[in-house]
């Protein structure tokens, strides 16, 4: 699929909408949903980029402020009827009726969960709508002037993150219990191929790390020359984008055996659910028992996933001033780059409000 997006926009040269359009008016349509899903997607994306930003700010202390218990927490409703377990000490003796500081920090500090929504959805948490406005700002900048601005970025945003990655990967199997993190990572579960959900996944993180679908791929494709080989390009970047994707999970896996270890308990018991649960309570967890200097491996990680995340927005906003631009040409790029900038900002505060509890970890 991949292969085929960039088969289209190679061969048209022309924009998702202008390109559909020229194949059947009707198909016009098609080029119009995808920006609507692009510009979804990226208001929620930058988003995650924001509560990154935050932990990264966070991240600059020597003593990592998720890695012990705010006696002021005991107030809320949320963790009243648990004890609260420093992240940085191996005290599993309350396991069943704890919670750990990272997740309470995640989810009072940086969420500010609230028990209900019936009194509306509260104001925006003024730290992370500043996180939010630096977020789409950064991206304003690298996508002002366009393919030609973003494409020259993009050699850093590509590149840098290997290189925390080999940081980290390293610092990752040299850790005790690294081992058994890895095995339970790469071991196959066979009866798993049998649920519907673990495809499901598998397809989600497809589309999502290649972009398949949000147009971003065929607009790219777009600016090649005709007989430009994007039967290599395919191969590239898709074997590229999987084995970046196991390099991350070694990584991850390794720090979280770690932490299994230290707390003498299976792996898959420290593991707080995927995504956002793994990347914003697990992960900080393991990095606040590092005993050598914690804050550079959060800082160092923080600042992957947030370059990781401006790669990943250029390319979804650069889907949608296209789209923009090939309607009313007369606009300049730097002027829909701030129009679509701004209207992100906009839309993205929904996202920064207080939440309600039940759930919240499933929905994110």
């Amino acid at each position: 699929m991949y292969y085929l997006e960039m088969c289209l926009g190679q061969f048209s040269s022309r924009g998702n909408v202008k390109m559909f359009e020229s194949i059947a008016p009707i198909l016009k349509g098609v080029g119009f949903g995808q920006l609507i899903g692009t510009f979804s997607v990226a208001t929620y994306y930058c988003s995650l980029m924001a509560l990154t930003l935050y932990y990264l700010i966070h991240s600059f202390t020597a003593n990592l402020p998720w890695s012990q218990c705010d006696p002021a927490w005991s107030d809320s409703s949320w963790i009243k009827n648990l004890t609260c377990i420093p992240s940085k000490t191996n005290d599993v003796s309350k396991l069943n009726n704890s919670v750990s500081s990272s997740e309470a920090w995640f989810r009072l500090e940086v969420l500010r969960e609230k028990a209900d929504i019936e009194d509306g959805i509260g104001y925006p948490n003024w730290e992370l709508t500043l996180c939010l406005l630096c977020s789409w700002t950064v991206t304003f900048c690298i996508c002002a002037k366009g393919v030609q601005s973003s494409g020259k970025a993009s050699y850093f945003l590509a590149i840098f993150p290997f290189v925390i990655l080999f940081c980290l990967l390293v610092r990752s199997v040299t850790l005790e219990g690294a081992g058994t993190g890895i095995l339970y990572f790469v071991r196959p579960d066979w009866e798993k191929l049998l649920d519907a959900k673990v495809w499901y996944s598998a397809v989600t993180q497809c589309f999502f790390s290649l972009n398949i679908g949000f147009g971003s791929v065929t607009m790219y494709a777009s600016y090649n020359n005709f007989y430009h080989n994007v039967y290599r390009d395919a191969m590239v970047v898709t074997t590229l984008d999987t084995m970046t994707s196991f390099l991350s999970g070694l990584i991850i896996f390794g720090i979280l055996g770690n932490l299994a270890y230290k707390m003498d308990v299976e792996v898959s018991e420290v593991v707080k659910s995927g995504g956002t649960g793994l990347a914003f309570i697990s992960y900080p967890e393991a990095i606040a028992r590092f005993e050598m200097v914690p804050w550079l491996f959060a800082i160092l990680f923080f600042v992957m996933l947030f370059v990781l995340g401006v790669g990943s927005l250029i390319a979804l906003k650069g889907c949608a001033f296209t789209v923009i631009l090939d309607a009313f040409p007369h606009l300049k790029t730097w002027q829909v780059s701030l129009f679509t900038a701004v209207l992100g900002f906009l839309v993205g505060l929904v996202y920064i409000t207080p939440v309600s509890t039940p759930g919240i970890l499933t929905n994110l």
